[in-house]
């Protein structure tokens, strides 16, 4: 068969993604460009906003339309809890919840099912590769459906993430990124293994290649692992990705978010002063119910303080089945004001950090040549623009030579 992949949402879901393509190609199918031209269409799904609910929607509906002698195949978060919507919009698509998810190819093909924990030899179309060590969450956050939706805490076994980092070293890939539902709370059911003890295996492996997380809380940044990754040097990403979400402690504690803005700073004053030039970025949520307009200007505040080097913004959408979905909701003028109010701040926060870097010589990927200009990523998550084209895929150092609109413009060395 030929087969459409349509991947929505987090980097956990890309990295199954990428474990089905590879299961189907062991089983003799091929990828298709397009959905219109396969025979099969596998759609991971995500609910994370209502925006991501839409876009599954529309998708599913449109390729329905388009080629409606392909079979459909969802799995993902959207599928898992709101499996009408789903069938609504393609009524002859197959199902399967997140913990199917891994035996769709066996149960399509009729191969023999097991689980390698969405184990990866390649990442289609990418510089970097991804790899999934871990899987559930457990928080009761009241805006979120991630706990419902993956509510089983698991992890890859020390050994397999060992070998999996290994192939894919030898496979070329010069950069590693962890993911995990809930990253920090790894934990190798088979050895005690935290993610401290995997980080330090990792990081002695042999090879010119770097590290990093995806995504991880900043309370689950223990000293035991800080030490590993200090102790690591250039093999891990100078660079953190903290869920913040609000900027007062009275929204974080109506979210049910485990920290004060106070102990959040803290963390990101103590990863500033262990690593320099860190790229240190959030995740925050626009236009909370319970935030006043005291608290996001509290927010704003607190942000700049921090010093953070970009957000991700996510506007609040009620998510069925939490708590905040039962509170009134913010005049839609209002979530859309706070938003584009943080998107604002981002671009500032983005280019400041740009600026920051004049000067500096960093370690870069390069992700891609684009007319005539390599495009790369640093350690820190700068993005660069190199002034001539380079070999995609590796590694190369830059001297940061001017910032425009938070990219760095870079001299390779």
């Amino acid at each position: 068969m030929k087969i459409y992949f349509k991947t929505v949402g987090c980097r956990v879901n890309q990295v199954e993604t990428e474990s089905l393509r590879e299961k189907f190609a062991a089983l003799g199918h091929e990828s298709a460009d397009e959905p219109e031209a396969a025979d099969l269409v596998v759609v991971n799904t995500c609910s994370v906003t209502e925006k991501a609910d839409r876009d599954c929607i529309a998708f599913l509906r449109k390729t329905a339309a388009a080629n409606p002698k392909a079979a459909i195949a969802v799995t993902g978060c959207l599928a898992t809890l709101e499996p009408q919507k789903i069938l609504a919009a393609a009524p002859h698509a197959a199902l399967f919840t997140n913990k199917e998810k891994e035996n769709i190819p066996a149960r399509l093909c009729g191969a023999e099912p097991g689980g390698d924990f969405f184990a990866v030899t390649k990442f289609h179309g990418r510089a970097r590769a991804f790899i999934k060590v871990q899987d559930g969450c457990n928080l009761k956050c009241a805006y979120c459906l991630v706990n419902l939706a993956r509510s089983e805490l698991k992890s890859k076994p020390l050994d397999a993430a060992v070998a999996e980092v290994k192939k894919l070293v030898a496979a070329g890939f010069a950069e590693i990124v962890l993911c995990g539902t809930r990253l920090g709370i790894y934990h190798c059911d088979k050895t005690g293994a935290n993610l401290a003890a995997l980080m330090q295996k990792l990081c002695g492996l042999e090879g010119r290649f770097r590290l990093r997380f995806s995504s991880i809380e900043s309370e689950e940044l223990t000293p035991e692992l800080l030490g590993v990754l200090k102790a690591a040097g250039p093999k891990f990403c100078n660079y953190f990705h903290l869920p913040l979400q609000a900027g007062a402690d009275a929204v974080l504690k109506a979210m049910g978010r485990p920290y004060t803005a106070a102990a959040y700073r803290a963390k990101v004053e103590e990863l500033r002063g262990l690593f320099p030039g860190v790229g240190i970025y959030a995740d925050i949520i626009a236009g909370y119910p319970a935030e006043t307009e005291a608290d996001f200007s509290a927010a704003l505040e607190f942000v700049r303080g921090c010093g953070l080097a970009g957000l991700h913004v996510f506007s609040f959408s009620a998510r069925p089945g939490t708590r905040a979905a039962a509170l009134k909701p913010l005049p839609s003028k209002t979530v859309a004001a706070r938003s584009a109010a943080l998107r604002a701040l981002d671009r500032e926060l983005r280019a400041s950090f740009a600026a920051s870097m004049l000067g500096a010589s960093l370690e870069a990927l390069i992700l891609k040549n684009k007319a005539g200009r390599a495009m790369g990523l640093s350690s820190n998550f700068l993005n660069l623009e190199f002034s001539a084209p380079l070999k995609p895929g590796s590694l190369a150092r830059a001297r940061i030579t001017a910032a425009r609109d938070g990219v760095g413009l870079a001299e390779a060395l």
